[in-house]
């Protein structure tokens, strides 16, 4: 018996169509379903190819961060000056914060703390021990426990290449694991928010430091860190914490805006990572940049503007450049904000008189002159269950994913630099900023009403979407 011939190409191609068009008319039902998924797919494919936050959309489902509160509402909070301390520090501290707490109407959840880590001679400091001798973190969080409240602290690396050592028996590498094995050894809720306002020009681990303070950034100001290298550096310390510290929350800060430079990003290049992110912070103030008339009114927007709009953006062209930091980072990967920092002054502006910047500054927190123009305050506390005036973009309305503010309650000296339309820069030397509730236009003014602005806040806050208490969710992340 003759072997049969073997199939041509053409022939087995011909017989392949044949029992595919036999298996289409036994399944149209099944081909159906199959066109139907197939062009989902390929309209899937062709939104994620035209979708420009398509690379900041995370892997998989996001589960709620650690602390982010069950309920909605937003954590009370205060940045206190901790360099006056004298005396039994914990003892003073929670006198300071029993204090403000009254001030404030309202228990605060939250006191947000600075620690050098590590300080410009590149020393490491410890849980119970600062590296320059000022207040540690173990007795500024015991001072926080003592009064219900949980400390956020910020460690500030003043030598950050430092950071980029990172072996067994390297001294960053030593203390970052020593510093967090004493917050797990606390054993209690913790922010711990690494290296804030990375993408300014004026702390050592940004890119640069805007030394001439021209607010164009100069090839001889580079710090020679980069964003990368930032990114090493927070991922280096977020892993001891991750090891050693399982109630500390991580947490990334940038400033909300970018100065100088040209049109860049002024987040991205900077983010860690979702992986080592648990909240995202962000520092926002309003102080008059471009140095406003003594009468002028502040736009009820301003703070809105902040979370949905980045300082490159430019006004004067017709497409919208801003990078949303709310956008990305709440309403997509699904972070929990914290405002880390606000506050509100006119103080510093020695080009007006005396009496003029006691009635700005008080102006530019609690004024009130319409439905559209109003203080800082109100920009950032104002809700829909306030009664007393109507908000632009009330907070829990708009931005339910801010859950937790702390007013920066700190007068200091420092260079400020502000410009006019049209006009050079200028500078302010060893200027006054009082953004405290109650503060004065001069270290011994009293013009000021601070009973005034502590009821203005207090009218704000005293609702029930303000928070006094960090819940203790999500504890197994």
């Amino acid at each position: 018996m003759s072997e049969p011939h073997p199939l041509s190409d053409r022939q087995r191609g011909s017989s392949r169509f044949r029992g595919a068009l036999a298996l289409m008319k036994r399944h149209r039902f099944l081909l159906f379903i199959l066109l139907i998924a197939s062009a989902g797919v390929a309209l899937s494919l062709r939104a994620q190819t035209n979708d420009p936050l398509a690379a900041d959309r995370p892997v998989g489902p996001v589960k709620p961060a650690i602390y982010e509160p069950a309920v909605k509402g937003v954590y009370l909070g205060a940045s206190l000056d901790t360099s006056q301390v004298r005396g039994d520090a914990a003892q003073w501290l929670t006198t300071q914060m029993g204090d403000f707490n009254k001030l404030a109407g309202k228990k605060q959840a939250l006191y947000l703390h600075f620690l050098q880590f590590p300080n410009e001679k590149g020393a490491f400091g410890g849980w119970d021990r600062d590296a320059n001798g000022w207040v540690s973190a173990a007795t500024f969080a015991g001072a926080c426990d003592r009064v219900g409240a949980t400390p956020v602290l910020t460690l500030e690396p003043m030598v950050p290449r430092a950071l980029l050592d990172w072996r067994p028996g390297s001294p960053a590498y030593e203390a970052t694991k020593a510093f967090a094995q004493g917050a797990g050894a606390w054993n209690k809720p913790v922010f711990i928010r690494f290296g804030h306002e990375m993408n300014g020009s004026w702390y050592p681990w940004g890119e640069w430091i805007d030394k001439n303070e021209n607010q164009v950034f100069d090839p001889e100001e580079a710090t020679n860190f980069s964003g990368a290298n930032y990114v090493t550096a927070y991922r280096n310390v977020a892993s001891m914490f991750r090891s050693y510290a399982p109630k500390a929350a991580l947490m990334w800060c940038p400033n909300s805006g970018l100065v100088g430079g040209g049109r860049r990003d002024p987040f991205r290049r900077w983010y860690p990572g979702d992986d080592v992110v648990d909240w995202v912070g962000l520092d926002v103030y309003e102080r008059g940049f471009f140095l406003p008339k003594a009468d002028a009114h502040l736009w009820g927007g301003q703070f809105a503007y902040n979370l949905t709009h980045d300082a490159a953006d430019d006004p004067n062209t017709p497409a919208n450049e801003s990078v949303g930091f709310y956008s990305i980072y709440a309403q997509v990967k699904r972070k929990p904000i914290m405002i880390c920092e606000t506050a509100a002054t006119q103080s510093f502006r020695t080009d007006l008189t005396l009496a003029q910047r006691s009635q700005m500054t008080r102006d530019w927190k609690i004024g009130y002159w319409n439905d559209n123009e109003y203080g800082w305050m109100q920009n950032v506390y104002g809700t829909s269950l306030y009664k007393g005036q109507k908000f632009l973009h009330p907070l829990d309305v708009e931005f339910p994913m801010v859950k937790g503010v702390l007013w920066f309650q700190i007068a200091k000296r420092e260079d400020v630099s502000g410009r006019s339309p049209g006009q050079p820069i200028t500078k302010f030397k060893d200027a006054w900023l009082d953004y405290r509730i109650g503060g004065g236009a001069a270290p011994d003014d009293k013009g000021l009403n601070g009973p005034r602005e502590a009821d203005v806040y207090r009218s704000l806050t005293g609702n029930s979407y303000f928070l006094s208490d960090v819940q203790m969710t999500n504890l197994g992340r």
